[in-house]
């Protein structure tokens, strides 16, 4: 694992620049276990925005869902 290959995955997890340069510093000088703690706090924020999503998305079905019940006449008016 070198620095870069780990600068171009955190960007790719949409990192930003200065939790990214702490986590290289971390693992360049073999503070493990303070870089795992914030890998593990950034994976925490991103399962938070995905269940976001999914709440968001869970949402757009209910509205498809009644909007399909709603008979067609009922919709011109």
């Amino acid at each position: 694992m070198n620095a870069e290959s780990v600068k171009q995955c955190l960007g790719d997890i949409g990192c930003c620049p200065e939790k990214a340069a702490r986590i290289l510093r971390f693992l360049e000088a073999d503070q493990l276990q303070e870089a795992r703690r914030t890998l593990k706090c950034l994976r925490c924020d991103l399962v938070e925005d995905l269940h976001r999503s999914q709440r968001r998305v869970d949402r757009i079905d209910w509205l498809i869902r009644e909007t399909e019940k709603i008979p067609a006449a009922a919709m011109k008016r």
